[in-house]
């Protein structure tokens, strides 16, 4: 995530404070939570390591006043965005086109905010608190569009028959998979052909649910 994301998401926090989440972004995604040091993170900063202690009580509350806020004011905003321009005004677009559409987008979000993105992974295995925001703020809310857009296809007899809320966790298991994967170990995909393994993707998937796929 670049400097001016954060800055962008809120103009109220204190230079110092905002030197310090940017550098705890930056420590956080190269060597992880357990092996960052205050000390690190101040020197990042190029602030005094008293400093982080007049806004963060211990190095795991900058963590959560980094990740929670940012995921509230800058991530479901922007998700929410592209999800209800793509499933709602998209609904009578060919599938294939929409869904490659809704997989480019969120891997754009994920690209502009991959040491977020990585951080909140990662750290997520060991911190369940960070994925609360996310789980009651974003999830239900980008599940209700893709119900709605695959109970629309449903009706017209675009899709199977198929329980509407399956349909809808595999559209996203297969495309927040891909992303992640892609993201965590790009060594085994090809970014030069990343629209076309797109395609490949949406192509699997469309054969699963439409009527007269596979």
């Amino acid at each position: 995530m670049t400097d001016n994301n954060i800055r962008e998401f809120d103009d109220e926090i204190p230079e110092k404070k905002l030197k310090i989440l940017e550098a705890a972004i930056k420590v956080f995604s190269e060597k992880g939570f357990e092996g960052s040091r205050t000390s690190e993170i101040a020197k990042e900063a190029n602030v005094a390591e008293g400093t982080i202690f007049k806004y963060f009580k211990t190095k795991k509350d900058i963590l959560l006043s980094l990740l929670l806020p940012l995921t509230l004011k800058f991530i479901k905003p922007f998700a929410m965005k592209s999800a209800e321009k793509i499933l709602n005004k998209g609904k009578d677009e060919p599938v294939d086109e929409v869904l490659k559409n809704l997989l480019l987008d969120i891997l754009h979000l994920v690209k502009k905010n991959m040491p977020l993105v990585k951080t909140v992974v990662i750290e997520s295995l060991y911190h369940e608190e960070l994925l609360v925001p996310i789980k009651e703020k974003l999830a239900p809310q980008v599940l209700e569009l893709l119900d709605g857009y695959v109970n629309y296809h449903k009706e017209k007899g675009d899709f199977k028959d198929y329980d509407t809320r399956f349909i809808t966790r595999t559209i996203m298991s297969m495309l927040l998979g891909y992303v992640v994967l892609s993201s965590a170990f790009p060594e085994f995909f090809s970014l030069d052909e990343e629209e076309k393994e797109i395609e490949n993707i949406v192509n699997v998937l469309i054969n699963g649910i439409k009527n007269g796929g596979v």
